[in-house]
């Protein structure tokens, strides 16, 4: 066995400088969503859905940013959500962090959930959606701002 952290005392987040966080690998860190404060709003989320009698719930993992992929009923929500220390890192690294407050990170665990269950169920192939929302294989009209002024 190689001279990794492994072999030497678990990384513990309150202890470790930034050098030594930015240069783990996102699988030695030690996390899970589990008994954090995203797991508490992932749960709050799954309410608001059955509040509105809506089945499908997206079940949610840690990744290195927030992504919903094709056809999966769940979500991504980044590493460093998961744990205080990490949010302190990534605000000084990026100057913000995304998702960190009550208000927005509502706003994105709703759009994910939305991006989730039209996936996982198809409703952009339906007619109705296309009613609605428009065709979403459709590109963007090109604004021209300025211009006439």
């Amino acid at each position: 066995m190689g001279a990794g952290r492994s072999a030497r005392q678990p990384l513990v987040f309150e202890d470790a400088n930034d050098q030594t966080l930015l240069s783990a690998r996102l699988c030695d860190l030690p996390l899970e969503l589990d008994g954090t404060l995203m797991a508490r709003r992932v749960r709050r989320l799954h309410r608001e859905l059955q509040a509105r009698n809506i089945a499908a719930l997206p079940h949610v993992w840690l990744s290195e940013e927030f992504f919903t992929p094709d056809g999966v009923l769940g979500f991504a929500i980044p590493f460093y959500l998961a744990h205080p220390r990490l949010m302190r890192l990534e605000r000084s690294q990026m100057l913000e962090v995304e998702g960190a407050g009550e208000a927005e990170a509502r706003r994105i665990f709703r759009h994910e959930a939305g991006h989730a269950i039209d996936g996982a169920y198809g409703f952009h192939n339906r007619e109705r959606y296309h009613l609605l929302f428009g065709n979403p294989t459709a590109p963007y009209p090109t604004l021209c701002i300025g211009a006439g002024d």
